[in-house]
C-alpha cells in the first residue's frame, strides 16, 4: 500500500484515484495501519456474509486484487496479488496512458 500511495499522491490532481478495501473486517487494525503508513486515499471495510459488497460487486474472491478503472467506470486492467517493483511500473504506465486519454 505505501507504493500505491506514493503513486496516489503522484497523479491524484490529474484525476488518478485510489478505493482501497480492508478484507479483514477489523477497523482498529486498519486504523492503525493506515495511521502508520500514513496512507491518505479511501479505504473501506468489505463487510460481512451478505454485506460483503465488494466480492458481490467485482466478484473478487482474494485480497489483494487490484482494479485499474478509466475515467468511463471501465475496468482496463487487473491484478490478482501485487507484488514488486516491475508491477508498481507497469502501474504506473498503465495509469499515465489513462490519464492521457482523458
Amino acid at each position: 500500500m505505501p507504493r500505491l500511495e506514493e503513486l496516489y499522491r503522484k497523479y491524484a490532481d490529474k484525476g488518478f484515484n485510489i478505493i482501497a478495501v480492508e478484507a479483514r473486517r477489523d477497523t482498529e487494525r486498519a486504523k492503525k495501519f493506515i495511521a502508520e503508513k500514513k496512507l491518505t486515499f479511501t479505504m473501506v471495510e468489505n463487510g460481512r456474509d451478505d454485506k460483503e459488497v465488494v466480492r458481490k460487486l467485482f466478484s473478487v474472491r482474494a485480497f489483494p486484487t487490484l482494479f485499474v478503472v478509466d475515467k468511463n467506470n471501465k475496468v482496463q486492467y487487473y491484478y490478482l496479488g501485487f507484488e514488486g517493483d516491475e508491477e508498481i511500473q507497469k502501474l504506473e504506465e498503465q495509469i499515465k496512458t489513462l490519464l492521457l486519454k482523458s
